[in-house]
């Protein structure tokens, strides 16, 4: 028994995900969370993150605030390949089942952030002549022989949120806005035979003119043409002078010319057409997540601490059983105080008799000093209007108020953990996660 799966389960997969925070019904809500106050064993280098059951309950003991996501910060993206001089790129061949496979370069991004399939690579050379053109009709051939077919240009905003060292963004539009890109889609032509690959030169060809390429398969119109190397009287090259349309299967047949032994095999264009759904055509089976935590958001979380953990949560539930919508939620107790004395950042505080014995302990993310307000995370027990005690400082303050964390523990689905270095806040600053998820 032998199966496999298309890249196409990946992709599909992929858009479910992406997809989910804009349904209409059943949508989900996702967040990123932050948190751990604590340094690793070596703050420089985290521990490696896992996904254990252990793992998931520290992050929920360790987290101090989510940030509700929205589609808007989703897209597909796929592993980036700059043009650069002098690299060999892979040819588009609907026949490489290696064709998405890790480091198959078979479509490039420019300087000018314009998205290429590489349709031919001149017999396998270097390409050193980067294309430029983005006419969404005409393929690109360049002086180097390449052929290139124009995909898409990467938008200014995507650039900045999707857009890093190892991947880019890749989208199928659904309706016309105006873009080059919508243009390519649209006028696309299903069934085209863009090249002919030569596996076999064959010998004694001494005349060009009458050497007879035949295209035979389901489709119309593909015209071709053979060349000669004079020197060792073989055909070096077949050029495409019409693409034809319709193919989904051909064969080609090299007749004439006074050789034999010529053999090649047509590359026919992917369902739709090049450039009629880049999403599928380059493999974006890759989610990016582009998360931003700005400042205090709006005096939401405290930035007098760092963290070193960051995850995605499902559908978490407040504590009235509903699923969250909140934009924001703070994941610790938020206590008022009343008294003399100041708690120290990061240090254990308690109700109850002694530390040891306490009905309630947790550490400080914050003190706020002016307003008597601490901010509590890594709890045991439930706060109550009582004193609370620092270990370290021996302060003890009377609780007038308390504010639950806006989550109930160990509710929806932790998808994703990383361990980070720590992270310093500030109120002039914005932390920008770009999180890629692999499917």
């Amino acid at each position: 028994m032998s199966s496999a799966t298309f890249i196409k389960m990946r992709v599909h997969n992929a858009e479910q995900f992406r997809e989910a925070p804009s349904r209409t019904i059943g949508n989900t809500s996702l967040y990123l969370t932050f948190g751990k106050v604590d340094a690793w064993a070596n703050d420089l280098n985290p521990d490696i993150a896992n996904t254990s059951v252990a793992t998931e309950n520290g992050i929920w003991y360790n987290m101090i605030g989510a940030k509700k996501l929205f589609a808007s910060d989703l897209a597909h993206v796929v592993p980036r390949y700059n043009w650069a001089a002098n690299t060999k790129f892979v040819a588009y061949d609907g026949q490489n089942p290696n064709l998405y496979s890790a480091n198959v370069n078979f479509y490039i991004v420019t300087g000018d952030y314009n998205v290429y399939k590489c349709i031919a690579n001149a017999n396998s050379s270097n390409s050193t002549v980067e294309p430029t053109g983005v006419n969404p009709i005409s393929l690109n051939q360049t002086a180097d022989g390449y052929i290139w077919k124009y995909m898409y240009t990467i938008a200014d905003s995507d650039q900045i949120r999707f857009t890093n060292s190892q991947y880019m963004p890749v989208r199928k539009i659904s309706s016309d806005d105006g873009s080059l890109q919508w243009q390519v889609q649209d006028q696309v032509v299903a069934g085209e035979i863009n090249s002919i690959v030569l596996t076999n030169g064959g010998v004694g060809y001494s005349n060009t003119s009458n050497i007879v390429v035949t295209v035979s398969g389901d489709g119309t119109s593909a015209v071709a043409t053979a060349s000669v190397n004079t020197t060792t009287n073989s055909i070096s090259s077949i050029a495409v002078s019409d693409y034809g349309y319709g193919y989904t299967y051909a064969t080609v047949s090299i007749t004439g010319g006074g050789g034999s032994g010529a053999n090649a095999r047509p590359i026919i264009s992917p369902p739709g057409g090049h450039g009629s759904n880049p999403l599928y055509e380059l493999g974006g089976a890759y989610v990016m997540v582009n998360a931003l935590l700005k400042n205090t958001e709006e005096d939401t979380f405290p930035v007098t601490n760092d963290f070193r953990q960051i995850a995605l949560i499902k559908d978490p539930l407040k504590p009235d059983g509903n699923v969250s919508s909140n934009l924001k939620a703070v994941q610790a107790y938020t206590i008022t105080t009343i008294g003399t004395g100041d708690y120290l950042q990061d240090e254990i505080v308690y109700q109850g008799g002694a530390y040891a014995t306490s009905s309630f302990n947790g550490k400080i993310v914050s003190w706020d000093s002016t307003n008597g307000v601490v901010i509590i995370i890594n709890t045991t027990g439930t706060p109550t209007s009582q004193s609370l005690v620092g270990v370290n400082s021996s302060t003890s303050r009377f609780v007038t108020s308390i504010n639950d964390p806006d989550l109930m523990k160990q509710t929806g689905q932790i998808l994703y953990v990383d361990n980070i270095l720590p992270i310093t806040r500030a109120v002039d600053q914005t932390e920008d996660f770009k999180i890629v998820i692999k499917f």
